[in-house]
Formats: structure tokens, sequence, C-alpha cells
């Protein structure tokens, strides 16, 4: 109990040192379509509005574009129910198959964690759920804290042991399509991304190295690769 209660202070120290941005919110112009979306796809028990590890990274990422830009927090139970991430696939794949449709000029960025990082690698991974159109128009995915992550990955980031992968690792190659577009932070003692148990469930996320993303570079990391892959 002692080390939960330690953990969850630093988690909220982290937060409350977080500095604060406005609202990033799209230009009505161009017939409604920002020039990029970010799309975040928060953790387990997260709040639908205001992931406290990814809306500031989102506010930031729009901010430092310098471009027109929208945050949209994808709609989902992120719960520990079993179909809340395939609700998430559902939702985030008409998500952006309609943003594609709808705005074809448009660039998108992917974030999540935890659990929002399952939902994007199984969403991108299955080849058949994306539009042409709407894959070609991702141009930056950034993971923190995936079960699903592969230790054997080029794109992986962080202080993970490249011999351990998540509870439910992807096949290696798996999302090879976006693998100079992806980002995977994965960080040691973090049970989900670095072999826990997966009869454990929601249990693998209560480890230090999966609260480790509110404390160290990795959203800086992740910040700067999105910048370089915007162009700016």
């Amino acid at each position: 109990m002692r080390g939960r209660i330690l953990l969850h202070s630093t988690v909220i120290a982290a937060v409350l040192a977080l500095p604060a941005l406005p609202s990033a919110t799209g230009d009505p112009g161009d017939g409604g379509c920002a020039q990029v979306r970010v799309v975040t796809v928060r953790g387990t028990l997260e709040p639908q509005s205001g992931s406290l590890l990814l809306t500031p990274l989102g506010r930031r990422i729009a901010q430092e574009s310098g471009l027109r830009t929208t945050v949209t927090e994808l709609e989902y139970p992120a719960s520990m129910n079993p179909d809340s991430s395939v609700r998430g696939v559902e939702n985030l794949t008409a998500l952006l198959n309609e943003a594609a449709a709808g705005c074809p000029d448009q660039r998108l960025v992917l974030l999540g964690y935890s659990q929002g990082g399952r939902v994007i690698g199984n969403t991108l991974s299955a080849r058949n759920l994306l539009t042409e159109q709407a894959s070609a128009r991702i141009d930056a995915i950034a993971m923190f804290g995936s079960p699903l992550f592969n230790g054997a990955e080029p794109y992986n980031r962080g202080s993970f042991d490249p011999a351990l992968s998540g509870t439910g690792s992807l096949p290696l190659g798996a999302l090879a399509d976006y693998a100079d577009r992806v980002r995977d932070f994965c960080n040691a003692g973090d049970r989900a991304c670095q072999g826990g148990d997966p009869a454990a469930g929601f249990g693998n996320a209560l480890s230090y190295g999966h609260f480790a993303y509110f404390v160290n570079d990795n959203r800086d990391q992740a910040a700067a690769f999105v910048r370089e892959r915007l162009g700016r």
C-alpha cells in the first residue's frame, strides 16, 4: 500500500508541474479542416476528457507545430472490460477514415498510453481497417507503455530490456508499414510492456515503470519526433 501511495504521489506531483498550455482547437477555415489533427487515446481508467499524460502532450504539439491544429480525444470506454479496446479500435478506425475522407489534406498524429497504445497498435496492424487514404495521412505515432510492445522493433525508445516484450506483444514487423512514423516508448519496470503476467490484467499497470512517462523525458522525445515528422 505504501508503495502505491508513493507511486500516485509521484504522478500527481508530475502533473502539477506540467506547464499550462492554451486549449488547441482547429481553425474553422478550410471547411472546418485543421491542418493537423492530433488524436489522443487514453489509458485504462483515465478520464474521457483530459488524459493526464496525453492531453498536455497533444496541446504542446499543437502549440509548437505553428500549424492550425485540433486535438481530439478518442471516445471509448478505457475500462477493464475485455471489450473496451475492441470498442476503441472500432471508434479510432471510424474517426481516421472519416477524417481522411472529409479533410483529405489534413495530417494525422496519434498518441496512445497503455490501453490506448493497444487500440492504436491493433488498428494499424489490421491492414483491412483503414482506407489507403487514412493510412497515408498518418504522419506520426507515439505510444507509451503499450502491452503490444515488441522489444525487437527498431522504432522502440526508452530504458526497456530488448529481450522483453509486452503482455500481448505484436509479431515482429506488424507495424512495418508505419515503421518510420512510430516511436514506441517503454521503460524498465513497466510490467505492461516488459513481460508482466497476462493473467494480472490491470495489475501490470500498477508498476512504477508504467508511470515513469510522467516524470522522464519520453514526452519531450515524442514532441520532438512529431515536430520533425511535421517538418517544423
